[in-house]
């Protein structure tokens, strides 16, 4: 092992699996490692979900806000789509280790290519943040998780700019969006979002940055 931490090689995995929200999830190389921060997301959104409520994740990664969100909430389906093919077989390996496969639905595509035609009560998304001019400066195990999972194109908000324009015709009325920001991004995805009409909450996360966006149609 130490010889694979002088490789730059993140812990999480080295040891294959990785705490968040309290529960142990599975980690692979190639599918971006959970953070603590994106749990703030799921306390701030899980109180606004209703019982039996359809819920869409874009990007979902190891799994770990859907399966969270299924657990917490037993009446609940989500539908969660990756661009990744590692992402989605690695999200359904934990969520058969937790048992809410059969409310899962996984499905490979860009942000709303796979559920088109369909509405739902709250959709989530951790996407990549990082502007591409912050790469060179990120620490090498943060870089070991792939360029990316981590940058989002020159400005660091593109996906929050696509997906400001084209949720609306994705989600029920009053349902609820969640979604993971940059500490810089606060206020630009806040006018992307009340522009289209939505009323916009922004949550700071343990050091005092912003950090998630709840939104409202």
């Amino acid at each position: 092992m130490d010889k694979r931490l002088k490789e730059n090689i993140p812990v999480p995995y080295l040891l294959g699996v990785w705490d968040f929200f309290g529960r142990e999830f599975k980690v692979r190389e190639g599918v971006f490692i959970p953070r603590p921060e994106t749990e703030i997301l799921v306390e701030k959104v899980l109180p606004l979900i209703p019982e039996n409520a359809e819920g869409l994740e874009i990007g979902c990664g190891s799994g770990c806000i859907s399966i969270t969100l299924l657990l917490e909430k037993p009446s609940i389906r989500i539908t969660a789509v990756d661009i990744n093919p590692a992402s989605l077989e690695l999200s359904l390996e934990n969520a058969k280790r937790y048992s809410v496969e059969s409310r899962l639905t996984l499905l490979k595509g860009d942000m709303f290519e796979p559920v088109k035609g369909k509405k739902f009560d709250f959709i989530v998304s951790n996407p990549p943040y990082i502007p591409a001019s912050k790469w060179k400066y990120l620490p090498p195990e943060v870089k070991y998780e792939g360029y990316t999972s981590l940058i989002a194109g020159k400005k660091g908000y593109e996906f929050h700019e696509r997906l400001s324009r084209k949720v609306k015709d994705y989600l029920k009325k009053g349902g609820i969006l969640a979604l993971e920001i940059g500490h810089d991004q606060g206020a630009i995805v806040k006018r992307f979002l009340e522009e289209r009409n939505f009323k916009v909450m922004i949550y700071k996360d343990y050091a005092g940055q912003d950090r998630v966006v709840l939104a409202w149609n």
